[in-house]
């Protein structure tokens, strides 16, 4: 009976005892968790610095500290890029039958056949699907751009039982469509999407930095070192007007969600008109110098 509960307490003790002890560990990970996180911070931050380097110019890495120069600069603007990402909708099914289906899809082509000449056309799948077995991608993900137009005309109108001839109207087309980032699940897209447009700003930024290389040229004759030292030639000159560009990501890329109710033939309708038509939200990108484009995310059952 002594020995029975002697047991009894030394097992009741060593319960005790790891309780404390898990506790104990507890504490520490939560103690713990800010300084790895921190670091897991950092150590992403330093990934993005490089990769945004490496696709804008290299040479700055000749700078000292570029990387602490960069990294606050370079992690807003990723930032703001992943907030655009999220404000861009779910991919939506892309196939011949949703073109009978979907307004938006309807809106986007002229008929059903261009859906599946468009992927047999585009570069960037005849890519993809060279170096994957097509078999085991019946389902492809991709980002869907294309340039919208808006333009007035003449048309007619129906005014009760009425035609009525030469009515201003808008008309709205979509063309250039192309595929980006073809993949093979939605979690692969989201991250394509994420790289996709920091891909895009960064090369922007590089474009920007050129033509301001070029204009005006370098001075010759006595003055050419100052002059040389003092332009994006230098390292370090480059680095902190790169900077300045991009310190405003709101200036870079811009995200705006417009409804449209087109008719069958492309024509913008009021919201009271009555005839068959599409209605739909698109997600337009503005980039430097205005140049917009349509983005969606797209799964297309082959």
């Amino acid at each position: 009976m002594n020995d029975s509960r002697r047991s009894h307490e030394a097992l009741s003790l060593r319960t005790f005892f790891d309780d404390q002890i898990h506790h104990l560990q507890a504490l520490i990970d939560r103690l713990n968790r800010p300084a790895h996180e921190k670091q897991q911070q950092t150590a992403e931050d330093r990934q993005i610095v490089e990769s945004f380097v490496d696709a804008s110019n290299s040479k700055m890495r000749a700078v000292h500290g570029y990387s602490h120069k960069l990294r606050a600069q370079v992690r807003t603007l990723y930032n703001h890029v992943l907030g655009i990402a999220d404000e861009i909708p779910a991919p939506i099914i892309l196939t011949p039958a949703a073109f009978m289906k979907d307004p938006l899809v309807n809106a986007l082509f002229a008929c059903r056949q261009d859906i599946d000449k468009l992927f047999d056309t585009d570069s960037n799948v005849a890519a993809y699907l060279h170096a994957h077995n097509k078999y085991q991608i019946p389902v492809m993900y991709a980002l869907l751009t294309a340039n919208k137009r808006e333009k007035p005309k003449l048309g007619i109108a129906l005014l009760g039982d009425k035609i009525i001839r030469d009515v201003p109207q808008q008309a709205v087309n979509f063309s250039a469509h192309k595929i980006h980032a073809p993949c093979a699940s939605s979690a692969e897209l989201n991250s394509a999407l994420k790289k996709y447009l920091f891909d895009r700003v960064i090369t922007l930024a590089r474009q920007e930095m050129a033509s301001r290389m070029i204009s005006p040229p370098f001075k010759t004759g006595v003055n050419s070192y100052a002059s040389r030292v003092s332009s994006l030639a230098n390292p370090e000159v480059y680095l902190n007007t790169l900077i300045d560009y991009i310190k405003s990501p709101a200036k870079l890329l811009v995200i705006e969600k417009n409804h449209f109710k087109l008719s069958k033939l492309g024509i913008k309708l009021g919201c009271n008109d009555s005839q068959c038509a599409n209605e739909f939200d698109i997600h337009e990108l503005t980039w430097p110098g205005t140049t917009k484009e349509v983005i969606l995310q797209i799964a297309y059952v082959r």
